[in-house]
């Protein structure tokens, strides 16, 4: 996803929600500096078998452990639905029933971001899947900002200003 190409309301909305997720883990340069240890964490802190990914300002956890196979699939579905607009559509039977396993499996992993110092914010919960649209599952795009795009997309939204009035 390219940030520039988004609309004006999409661009005004993200920059709102984003800005509000950093500043309740103690603002913008410690949102971009947990999405850089993030990047850094090498296999992927989501297949930390204790369900946490300690970084310096806080912690990540989430209440299901992701296996490499899950996550794996995961990231291919989102690849899909960046490129077809949904993750589904025009695949083949078998990979069609496995991404519908791992929807099942991820719907109800919900992450929590909290901050170290209490003093820094209350941190903020999302889940990995977007269900509110029946039929219509997709991966939510807090999750594809802090684990999945490029560390740039997270600055251009967090630095937008509107400039169109």
């Amino acid at each position: 996803m390219i940030f520039n190409d988004l609309e004006l309301e999409t661009k005004k909305e993200l920059h709102k929600e984003l800005t509000t997720y950093a500043n309740s883990i103690g603002g913008i340069n410690y949102f971009l500096s947990m999405l850089e240890e993030i990047r850094k964490e090498k296999p992927n802190c989501l297949l930390n078998k204790t369900a946490t990914f300690p970084y310096s300002q806080g912690k990540i956890s989430w209440n299901k452990s992701i296996y490499k196979d899950t996550l794996t699939l995961l990231f291919s579905a989102m690849r899909k639905e960046e490129k077809d607009g949904d993750m589904l559509s025009g695949i083949s039977t078998n990979d069609y029933r496995n991404t519908m396993n791992m929807m099942k499996t991820l719907k109800p992993v919900g992450l929590t971001i909290r901050p170290k110092n209490s003093e820094d914010g209350e941190g903020f919960s999302f889940s990995i899947l977007d269900a509110s649209q029946s039929k219509k599952t997709k991966v939510s795009l807090i999750f594809k900002i802090i684990f999945f795009y490029n560390v740039d997309f997270a600055k251009n939204v967090l630095t937008y200003e509107n400039t169109q009035g």
